[in-house]
């Protein structure tokens, strides 16, 4: 019966929007918060996974936080002390020039450019 009942709201919200199935869609939700049995009924096939996840997100959040405390310290220092980490003052060294290109490459972009100047 309840089934049903979602799929007779879902038709009549479909005729009220015109046939859009977004704005039937968010008219659905808008009534579902008025209608009990509609909300029941919507929401009873997914009860399960929702309070699966809800379990699953709290064992994880605290496990994967206190991990992510100590690791965070550890990384942190680490990531101050090294060597490699850039400072404000730090005095870096030029960067190489590109490796020179080859005599191949060079006379294609010269026939590319030749090409454009034309027109």
């Amino acid at each position: 019966m309840s089934q049903e009942y979602v799929k007779n709201k879902s038709v009549e919200a479909l005729d009220a929007s015109g046939g859009n199935k977004q704005e039937a869609a968010q008219l659905l939700r808008v009534w579902s918060e008025s209608d009990a049995v509609l909300k029941t009924a919507l929401v009873s096939p997914f009860l399960s996974n929702i309070c699966g996840l809800a379990i699953q997100s709290a064992t994880t959040e605290t496990t994967a936080s206190n991990a992510t405390k100590q690791s965070g310290r550890n990384s942190l220092l680490s990531a101050i002390a090294s060597s490699e980490t850039l400072t404000m003052s730090s005095t870096r060294q030029p960067q190489s020039p590109p490796p020179r290109s080859s005599a191949r490459h060079q006379k294609a972009i010269a026939l590319l450019a030749a090409a454009f100047s034309k027109k």
